[in-house]
């Protein structure tokens, strides 16, 4: 039926097994669970036994045990990460090395590790918001010491995994002044702000952080309208370093080697040597290290005369990257660019085929049918992550991304030529990204938010999309009436999931709630609409994506909480025509197509609204009182539960310990 690939199963056995461990941890429950492969284990092998299949007996054993190991690392990993060291209401001398540094919302930030709490060595990272006056300088690789308070980050808030916990990022903290650091030599660190300079000292400040998001893979400095018109575009993929930035050094180094006729095993050697170091300097994110691994396998499987298979490749760069990280099945960097090689290697070779037949031109059909390929394997992941997918995103990868190819080859050969030659770094690097300065200019006036689509769900649908895929794919070996009948089946399934996940059931309400830097939103959605209530600081750009995640980017009205600049706080560009704004405020009629509402007590969408004051509102659905706060001192109510969207944890304690939250 299909040709079996020991990589991946291999592969998928561990994913399952990292995901039941995940599971366990969710839920808190014991780890003793797993003590079910063994009535698994002795069913199989009875099986096994009857059939007289020992080959079957002996793969099925080692799939259990692989399924146990991934489930054991997964549950002992998030064990490690739930453990907190410290006492979070006292002050530390924290000592640590700087491993990154770069720009937050407010300030900078850096990751310290190797950290120690008056000599206590930390068992996690620690990230520190610097603030304008944290004092001494520091960089990758100094040694920095300050007094603070940490924040112990939990592993599952707000319901799901957090996402610091991949990277062992297990405290917080801002760091005011008195920060004393020691300069300490890091390689990595040293070479990541020499190409920084190359850019920054011969480029203007936008292009630069272009140049470097996509020489390096660190978006932190690039501008938010510029990153959202990548996204937008569906091209932002050129900022993640991976198959085709490794794939470019690879090739340019294959050249220059060829031509200097050096020994293929030699070759090989600085070749695997040379991308490791880059994915090394790039900080060996997931995309990197499996574009590096799946690079070194075809290298040696060439060395070995051994046809090389592109979801074997993939199998192994799988096993590795989650036997170290299990923790990186549930990042989307990983999901992307694993899930966009699964969509090559299921549709690339059919589709080039049906091109052909058609006298496309070789060249360009190999460019089609990966960039669909590619487009297909990460539909469901985008859909799921950030809630939309854009329509342009096709043609653009199938226009630009070629394009991007060789301005990338200009620009590593140029930026290595101005590492080796600094007095000409000027002239060089001017030129070699004259193109990229072109194509930023095209993306920017583009404004591809338009062709974004959204407000319909593919979560928990991804299993089924893909094999829907595996149906329409040739890696299913079966009729093509049966194929045609379980793809049609397999859509029919996919679409109900999609209603299923998109409208409310009769009589239904569902709320969603999210923060950021001390602001935040929620969404209440029902069968008569959706209403959004936002803080006045919270970034347009967040409020979007919350929107988008939620699949509620047709508004009925905005409610907004905050003080008498309120109404000049809400953005057009949210497309919503009807805004609430506190009663106790100096009206303001008109603002241009948006009609303002300022009575204290109103109802839409099935829902009963009530301003306490400009950052307290009552909301009252199917007779569940709901209080949505803003304030550092919520008001003294009754109410069934309380949403708050500042860090005083002061405001949970004062609700529970004066009985005012009553389920």
């Amino acid at each position: 039926m299909f040709n079996v690939r020991i990589p991946v199963l291999t592969a998928c056995t561990l994913a399952l097994g990292v995901l039941f461990g995940y599971l366990i941890s969710f839920f808190k429950t014991n780890i003793v669970l797993l003590i079910a492969v063994i009535p698994l284990t002795a069913i199989v092998f009875l099986f096994c036994l009857i059939l007289k299949k020992k080959k079957l007996l002996v793969i099925s054993l080692i799939l259990i045990a692989i399924f146990t190991g991934g489930a054991l690392n997964c549950y002992y990993t998030l064990q490690n990460y739930s453990v907190c060291d410290v006492d979070t209401e006292q002050v530390y001398l924290i000592t640590g090395t700087v491993k990154e540094k770069g720009t937050a919302t407010y300030g900078e930030y850096i990751i310290i590790g190797d950290a120690t709490a008056y000599d206590e060595k930390l068992s996690g990272k620690v990230r520190v918001y610097l603030s304008e006056r944290y004092g001494d300088f520091c960089d990758v690789g100094y040694r920095v010491q300050f007094y603070t308070k940490l924040k112990f980050n939990d592993a599952f808030p707000y319901g799901e995994l957090n996402y610091y916990a991949e990277d062992n990022l297990k405290y917080t903290c801002t760091q005011y002044s008195d920060l004393t650091s020691t300069y300490h030599f890091s390689l990595s660190g040293s070479i990541r702000s020499r190409i920084k300079d190359v850019f920054y000292d011969n480029l203007d400040y936008g292009t630069a952080s272009v140049c470097y998001a996509m020489m390096l893979g660190d978006t932190q400095n690039v501008d938010d309208d510029t990153l959202a018109n990548f996204r937008y575009g569906g091209i932002a993929h050129v900022f993640a370093v991976s198959g085709l930035h490794i794939g470019i050094v690879y090739g340019i180094l294959s050249f220059i080697l060829k031509k200097i006729r050096v020994n293929k095993y030699v070759s090989a050697v600085i070749a695997i040597t040379a991308i490791t170091c880059y994915a090394w300097i790039c900080g060996f994110s997931v995309s990197s290290v499996r574009a590096v691994i799946m690079c070194t396998v075809n290298i040696l499987t060439k060395l070995i005369h051994v046809k090389s298979d592109g979801l074997n490749n993939l199998g192994f760069a799988g096993i590795i990257i989650l036997l170290i990280s299990p923790l990186s099945l549930f990042s989307v960097g990983f999901q992307l660019s694993f899930c966009a090689i699964i969509g090559l290697c299921f549709y690339r070779n059919a589709i080039k085929r049906n091109l052909k037949k058609i006298k496309c031109p070789a060249k360009v059909a190999a460019v089609i049918s990966a960039t669909f390929g590619a487009q297909a394997g990460t539909f469901p992941v985008t859909l799921a992550k950030f809630g939309y997918v854009s329509w342009a995103g096709l043609l653009l990868n199938i226009l630009i991304v070629p394009l991007v190819s060789v301005f990338f080859t200009v620009l590593f050969a140029g930026t290595v030529l101005s590492l080796i030659i600094p007095p000409i770094a000027g002239f060089i690097m001017q030129n070699a990204a004259l193109p990229l300065e072109a194509l930023l200019s095209f993306l920017v006036l583009a404004n591809f938010e338009n062709a974004i689509i959204g407000g319909f769900g593919a979560n928990v649908f991804a299993v089924i999309y893909f094999l829907v895929a595996l149906f329409f794919s040739d890696k299913l070996n079966i009729k093509l009436l049966s194929k045609s009948v379980l793809a049609t089946c397999g859509v029919a399934v996919l679409a109900i999931c999609v209603l299923a996940q998109t409208y409310m059931p009769a009589n239904g309400y569902k709320i969603s709630a999210a923060s950021y830097s001390n602001n935040g939103s929620v969404i209440i959605k029902s069968t008569q609409g959706t209403v959004l209530v936002m803080t006045e600081s919270t970034p347009i750009s967040r409020i979007k994506r919350n929107l988008n995640d939620e699949y509620s980017t047709n508004l009925d009205c905005a409610i907004i909480l905050g003080d008498d600049t309120s109404a000049t706080a809400y953005d057009l560009s949210l497309n919503c025509s009807h805004v609430y704004i506190c009663s106790l405020y100096i009206p303001l009629q008109p603002f241009r197509t948006v009609e303002f509402h300022y009575e204290k007590d109103f109802s839409v969408c099935g829902v009963e609204f009530e301003y306490i004051d400009g950052h307290n509102i009552i909301a009252v659905a199917d007779g569940v009182k709901l209080l949505i706060s803003n304030s550092e001192e919520p008001p003294a109510t009754d109410c069934d539960t309380v949403i708050t969207m500042t860090e005083d944890y002061g405001k949970f304690k004062y609700y529970i310990n004066n009985g005012k939250i009553k389920s």
